[in-house]
C-alpha cells in the first residue's frame, strides 16, 4: 500500500476545500476492496467520546439550548425520557434545572442506554443530585426493547438517532410516548465537514449506514410528524489537540496507522478560524435540533 501520509498534505498548493475533497478521495481509494474498519467497542466509544467532548463546545451549546427549552415548560410535575442517555453528564444538568426551577416539583427522569457502564453512570449522576422530588429510572436496553409506557412530557434523542434501525418508526414510537403538549427533541448532526469522514470510514451499524439530519427530516415526513424548522447549533472542535481515541470517535471507527495522517490532514484542511474566544482554528461540527409537539 502506498504511504498515504505523503499523498497530499496541507502544504500542497490547493485551497482548503479542494484539498479536503482530494483527501477524502484518497481515503475512499484506500478503502476500496477492503473490509469495513472495526467499530468502536463500547468502552472505547465511551472513552473516546469523553476525550472528544473536552475539545468541543458542542455539549455546552446543547446544554444551554435544552435547559432553556425545559425552563419554558409549564409549572407542575414533569416526566422526561432520554433515549441513548450515555453517562448522564447532560441529563444531570437538565434534571437539576427542572428541580431547581420549581423546588416542590415532582420530576420523573428515565434513561435508556444499551451500554451497561453508561447506564450505571447515568443512574449515579442523577441520584447524586440529591433532589427530593426527583425520581430516576434507567434501563440497559435499546430504545426498541425498553419497557416504557406513555405519559412523558419530554422525549430527547441527543446524538442517538444515528443507531436506530428505522428512523421513521422510531420517531413515531417516541411521539406516541408523549402526553398532549409534550415535546420530542431530536438532536442530529448534518452531513457536514466532520461527518464526511464518517461516511467514508465508519462501518455500517446493524446493517445500515449512520443516519444524519437529512435522514431525520425525511423520516419526519414519512411518519407524518409536523416538526418545527430545525435550529442549528454551530459548534466547533479542536482537532489539533485530539489524541487517537478522540480521532477514532470522530470518525466512528478504529483507524489504522496509515489512515490517521490523512484524516488529520483533512481536518486541518476543513478547520476555520474560531469566532469565539479561542485562539487558532477549529473544525465545524454543527448539530441540528428538531422539535415536534404533540397536539
Amino acid at each position: 500500500m502506498p504511504n498515504l501520509a505523503r499523498t497530499l498534505t496541507p502544504s500542497d498548493d490547493l485551497s482548503g476545500s479542494v484539498l479536503a475533497a482530494a483527501l477524502l478521495d484518497v481515503l475512499r481509494t484506500a478503502r476500496v476492496g477492503s473490509p469495513p474498519l472495526p467499530e468502536l467497542p463500547p468502552a472505547t466509544y465511551a472513552q473516546g467520546h469523553a476525550a472528544f467532548e473536552l475539545l468541543s463546545d458542542q455539549r455546552r451549546l446543547i446544554t444551554e439550548h435544552l435547559t432553556g427549552r425545559l425552563l419554558r415548560r409549564p409549572a407542575g410535575p414533569v416526566a422526561v425520557f432520554s433515549a441513548g442517555c450515555g453517562d448522564g453528564t447532560l441529563d444531570a444538568r437538565l434534571a437539576a434545572t427542572l428541580c431547581d426551577a420549581e423546588p416542590d416539583r415532582a420530576v420523573r427522569y428515565v434513561g435508556v442506554d444499551p451500554y451497561a457502564a453508561s447506564a450505571r453512570a447515568f443512574a449515579a449522576a442523577l441520584h447524586g443530585l440529591d433532589r427530593p422530588g426527583l425520581d430516576v429510572d434507567v434501563h440497559t436496553s435499546t430504545f426498541d426493547d425498553a419497557p416504557l409506557g406513555a405519559g412523558f412530557d419530554v422525549v430527547t434523542f441527543v446524538h442517538s438517532m444515528y443507531y436506530v434501525p428505522d428512523v421513521a418508526r422510531t420517531l413515531q414510537a417516541a411521539y406516541d410516548l408523549l402526553r398532549p403538549g409534550g415535546e420530542l427533541l431530536v438532536l442530529s448532526a448534518p452531513r457536514a465537514e466532520l461527518n464526511a469522514l464518517v461516511e467514508v470510514l465508519a462501518p455500517p451499524i446493524a446493517g445500515h449506514e449512520q443516519w444524519f439530519s437529512d435522514d431525520v427530516e425525511l423520516a419526519l415526513l414519512q411518519a407524518g410528524l409536523d416538526a418545527e424548522a430545525p435550529l442549528t447549533l454551530e459548534a466547533r472542535w479542536d482537532a489539533t489537540a485530539a489524541d487517537d481515541g478522540a480521532l477514532d470517535f470522530a470518525v466512528q471507527a478504529l483507524l489504522t496507522d496509515d489512515l490517521r495522517p490523512v484524516v488529520r490532514a483533512y481536518l486541518d484542511a476543513v478547520a476555520v478560524p474560531d469566532p469565539a474566544s479561542y485562539a487558532g482554528v477549529r473544525v465545524p461540527h454543527p448539530v441540528d435540533v428538531y422539535r415536534v409537539v404533540r397536539s
